[in-house]
């Protein structure tokens, strides 16, 4: 009998797929690994009846499909069960949400079919890379009105039945003040909130594609015309897109965002310095010296900060100044792979 079950074992595990991966919903890898649990029992009962001696075949069968069944399931088995997942990244970096109670969320998966602790605290670039952001792991999603985690940089999502929904995590009314929790809409030029309206498009392959945004609210709350590309996490702090290298092209796209907005170029720095420093493109001692830099620079930017949060245009220059040579420093480093 020992014969059965090692034979039985291997054919099934070569036989029967591996059906775990992040690219399914939770619904099709729970009948996946029901299928991989009925296809292991079959195969194991046919070679154990094909190897068993002909007076023991009836047991074969038996024993056979018992453990091509148990092989079956764990074969098929996702590398974490969905009941725990917050949802997965598809190929085109798009989220699909999971209804799972918000005490048995773990992890998600990764667009690549990894598992990943924790709710997703960053966004993909152009390039598919991913870019961790700087930003509070609370303030980094919500969750929508059917319990389903939604990452705030995810511009929408894959609900359970496969349908897009373009969403944000909240939008500044017309005082500036922020209103969290999910919406659907887009700010027009002049940043004003337009309940309803598309802030991006459908490209040929059927993927959704966020649009540039004419604009964004500071840290301050002022509105700051002219194109940009980011997203507010659910406290209503802009965060700045990273380019990927493939997608660099002008100063301004390299900088990040309005040149006016200091806050906003201090936190797309370190965000770039940070992923930079992480993947090995700068070295621990560059990124050490770096972040010092921009840690000095947002001292003195403290310092000057008047009373009521301004700056003045002399003061202001300076540090802009500071940042632009910071800026050039960073890219010396990467030795012209890109920010």
């Amino acid at each position: 009998m020992r014969k059965i079950l090692l034979v039985a074992g291997f054919a099934v595990a070569a036989l029967v797929p591996s059906l775990a991966f992040a690219q399914q919903s939770c619904e099709q890898q729970r009948d996946h690994r029901a299928l991989g649990t009925a296809a292991g029992a079959g195969i194991g009962a046919l070679l154990g009846i094909a190897i068993a001696p002909r007076d023991d075949r009836a047991a074969g069968a038996v024993i056979g499909g018992a453990s091509g069944a148990v092989i079956g399931n764990q074969v098929a088995r996702a590398d974490a069960d969905c009941a725990h997942a917050y949802g997965y990244y598809d190929q085109h970096s798009q989220w699909h949400a999971n209804a799972v109670d918000r005490v048995d969320a773990r992890g998600y998966y990764d667009r690549d079919g990894g598992w990943v602790e924790g709710a997703p605290n960053g966004y993909y670039d152009a390039g598919g890379r991913w870019v961790v952001a700087q930003t509070a792991p609370s303030a980094s999603g919500y969750y929508d009105g059917h319990g389903r985690w939604i990452p705030a940089s995810a511009g929408g999502h894959y609900d359970d039945a496969g349908q897009w929904i373009a969403s944000a995590s909240g939008y500044y009314d017309d005082s500036g003040r922020w209103v969290p929790g999910e919406v659907t809409g887009a700010y027009d030029a002049r940043g004003r909130w337009v309940t309803g309206a598309r802030s991006g498009h459908v490209d040929a392959n059927g993927v959704w594609v966020a649009d540039a945004q004419p604009g964004y609210y500071d840290s301050s709350h002022r509105w700051r015309a002219g194109p940009a590309r980011g997203y507010y996490d659910a406290r209503g702090v802009w965060i700045a897109i990273t380019p990927s290298a493939a997608a660099v092209g002008a100063d301004a796209s390299y900088q990040g965002g309005d040149r006016r907005d200091l806050d906003s170029r201090e936190r797309w720095l370190e965000q770039r310095i940070r992923s930079a420093g992480a993947n090995g493109t700068l070295s621990q001692y560059e990124a050490s010296q770096d972040l010092r830099e921009l840690g000095a620079i947002r001292r003195q930017e403290t310092g000057m900060r008047n009373d009521d949060g301004g700056l003045s245009p002399r003061h202001e220059a300076e540090l802009q100044a500071r940042v632009d040579d910071l800026t050039t420093t960073v890219r010396r480093s990467l030795n012209g792979q890109g920010l």
